[in-house]
């Protein structure tokens, strides 16, 4: 998850203002179905129909890994100002550090670009989306999924499989119909972790060690139990380890929520390992793995788990996703000096 602090879209438009953001952290909902359509142009006139506005930026990127097709899509995302990152909590000259480290990337040292990415796999016949994007949680800057499927010729009755990896409202926010508070994948078997879901929907929450205060919490409760509790009936509650889809696995990642998961698609030599929310930024949680960040439930386990993640990815010489990597949110993992790393981007390449 990323914070909605004072922000602006991709698109210019102003985003959320603090207040704004309390109010909608972790909130559900999405924008008007899309019907699927045959092709691009058609597929973007039924959005406009819709009424739902497409980028003028490409917004889904398709590549292989093995036999698997899959997706890679922009559902939006921020530029939070600096002097509000979530980075670095903690940290004495965490701010100095912050500019410095963005400076040395070639990065804009005054404001914190983080994009929010989905994944959908064709597994044989099963279409599998991993998350569901904002949906309208987030405001105009994001929720942009189900434009950019209708965009890629698919519609959300096609999706034969949805996994959350955490009930965060980046992650969760597309599940429900603004409208109708259905849901909006209605065709898909749901999964979540049980340990997410109970952690979320049990008595009592505990999100007391978040730097960001008690009203925050409040609010991230309120809009993970709104969701959740509409689709009890509908989740099928799951553990790390197993296997739902033949070349899939839930991989345990847990920190930054108690349950959060990742996942490792494998199809024959080629894996792609999605660690999902464990790194939120390329530059910054790379070069500093030890960094709390603002919204891990659990800072010691969320750096523990993001370190045995980003070891695992670089010895194995893993192909990598992340919900928040600069788009289309593929690359590999480079161990430095230190005990830091490097994301390096896998180039973007016509198909």
């Amino acid at each position: 998850m990323f914070p909605l602090i004072s922000s602006t879209s991709a698109g210019g438009k102003a985003g959320v203002s603090r207040r704004e953001a309390l109010r909608l952290l972790g909130l559900g909902g999405a924008t008007a179905l899309l019907a699927s359509s045959g092709g691009l142009r058609a597929a973007e006139s039924a959005a406009v129909a819709a009424g739902v506005k497409l980028s003028g930026q490409p917004g889904f990127y398709r590549f292989k890994i093995g036999a698997h097709e899959a997706l890679a899509f922009n559902d939006g995302g921020f530029a939070a100002p600096f002097d509000q990152s979530p980075y670095a909590a903690g940290v004495a000259d965490g701010s100095a550090q912050i500019a410095e480290t963005l400076k040395k990337a070639y990065l804009p040292p005054d404001k914190v670009q983080v994009p929010f990415n989905v994944l959908l796999v064709r597994i044989g016949t099963e279409w599998v989306l991993i998350d569901t994007g904002a949906g309208s949680a987030f405001g105009a800057a994001a929720g942009k999924l189900r434009a950019q499927l209708a965009a890629a010729g698919l519609g959300p009755g096609q999706i034969s499989a949805v996994l959350i990896s955490h009930a965060h409202g980046d992650h969760i926010g597309g599940l429900l119909d603004d409208d109708t508070k259905q849901p909006v994948f209605k065709n898909a078997t749901h999964y979540i972790g049980r340990r997410e879901f109970e952690f979320w929907m049990g008595a009592d929450p505990d999100l007391g060690r978040l730097p960001l205060g008690a009203e925050v919490a409040r609010q991230m409760i309120a809009g993970a139990r709104s969701v959740l509790g509409a689709l009890k009936d509908k989740f099928q509650l799951v553990a790390p380890g197993e296997k739902l889809i033949d070349g899939l696995e839930i991989v345990d990642a847990p920190g930054h929520t108690p349950g959060h998961l990742a996942f490792l698609v494998s199809s024959g030599d080629e894996q792609l390992l999605h660690f999902v929310d464990a790194a939120h930024h390329h530059a910054l949680t790379f070069a500093h793995p030890e960094w709390a960040f603002a919204y891990d439930a659990q800072p010691s386990a969320a750096a523990a788990t993001r370190k045995a993640l980003l070891d695992r990815a670089a010895a194995d010489r893993l192909r990598v996703f992340g919900a928040h990597m600069p788009f289309p949110a593929l690359g590999h993992v480079k161990p430095i000096a230190g005990g830091r790393y490097e994301y390096v981007i896998e180039p973007w390449l016509p198909g």
